[in-house]
């Protein structure tokens, strides 16, 4: 399950881009799928001050980021009784994903879904806080990138 909150002004397309962040993760967790539990992702869409309000109050860094994820992976009853794994929480500022995407010379489409994918892997443990780690989490993300790229049902 996917919550998407999108709270960003501007020249953005909502419709069009909650439906293309809830499939770019649903195709992303069923590539990660570790489990037979059904996931949780809550994913707010913002924009630079606001992201830079969340990232001052829970990492003390007073600066605007493409985006932030925080893992809980926790088990727990949502809907229906059911259990579901809570992987945690990505915040987005789509107006940075758009200024660096034109910086970067890439689709608007592209960078997102490359954040995306990012901060899911955070989700699921994966870091770049050394070499080592980073080689792998980027290997991942490279993979699933590529994965994503090649499905015929997926556009960007």
């Amino acid at each position: 399950m996917i919550d998407v909150k999108f709270e960003c002004e501007g020249n953005f397309k909502e419709k069009e881009i909650r439906n293309f962040v809830e499939k770019s993760v649903n195709q992303t967790l069923e590539m990660l799928k570790s489990s037979n539990l059904k996931t949780y992702v809550s994913i707010f869409l913002t924009n630079n001050q606001e992201i830079r309000k969340i990232n001052y109050k829970f990492r003390k860094i007073d600066k605007e980021t493409n985006v932030l994820s925080f893992p809980q992976n926790e088990k727990r009853m949502v809907i229906d009784l059911e259990n579901y794994l809570i992987l945690g929480d990505i915040v987005i500022s789509l107006e940075k994903i758009l200024a660096e995407s034109i910086e970067q010379k890439k689709s608007f489409y592209k960078h997102l879904l490359h954040m995306i994918v990012h901060s899911t892997l955070h989700l699921y443990g994966y870091e770049h806080t050394n070499n080592k780690v980073a080689d792998i989490m980027e290997k991942k993300e490279k993979d699933i990138l590529n994965e994503l790229f090649q499905r015929k049902n997926f556009k960007l």
